[in-house]
């Protein structure tokens, strides 16, 4: 596996990853923190001499411990009543690596998001680039944007609805083909 393998392969994988996440873990703030965990835990990983056999398993496994891991020091059980039972955490697990046809509609959510972004203006592509390309902050892109933070978050927020929408516009047009 080349150096940006591992990593180009767990970010194809992101939106079932987090789908997983906010399963297990019932807060989409904790679930993005787990997946950049993870992300660091799968580079430091990878790069050793291990032999992967199966990636998308690995990783899983990689962030369901960083999940729990999470879950236990953030004391989540607390903030959303009770903690979620061990076998319920076992049963996402066990559907999540059965479950392939759910690659297959990730992969189509992926393509369908991918032709949104590609129609998107100039600028906005750029702002997209700058926050999830790129992870600038508000901060760093309001300063090269000549705006202010909240104005480039609202404007992202916008793009992200904007997104949502045709994703899910494209993917109604897709199944109404088939």
């Amino acid at each position: 596996m080349t150096e940006n393998q591992p990593i180009q392969q767990y970010l194809q994988l992101r939106s079932e990853f987090m789908g997983y996440l906010y399963a297990i873990t019932r807060d989409a703030e904790l679930a993005e923190e787990v997946y950049q965990n993870a992300a660091v835990v799968i580079i430091e990983k990878a790069s050793s001499d291990e032999t992967i056999r199966n990636f998308r398993a690995w990783a899983k496994e990689i962030v369901r411990r960083q999940a729990l891991h999470a879950i236990r020091s953030r004391e989540t059980a607390r903030r959303h009543g009770r903690a979620i039972a061990p076998e319920l955490l076992e049963a996402i697990s066990e559907t999540f690596c059965e479950d392939e046809s759910t690659a297959s509609i990730v992969q189509e959510e992926a393509k369908a998001m991918q032709k949104c972004v590609d129609e998107l203006p100039q600028e906005k592509k750029k702002l997209v680039a700058m926050r999830y390309e790129h992870d600038a902050t508000f901060a760093e892109i309001s300063s090269r944007m000549n705006s202010t933070p909240a104005a480039i978050q609202k404007a992202l927020s916008r793009i992200r609805k904007m997104l949502h929408k045709c994703t899910q516009s494209r993917l109604a047009l897709s199944g109404e083909q088939q």
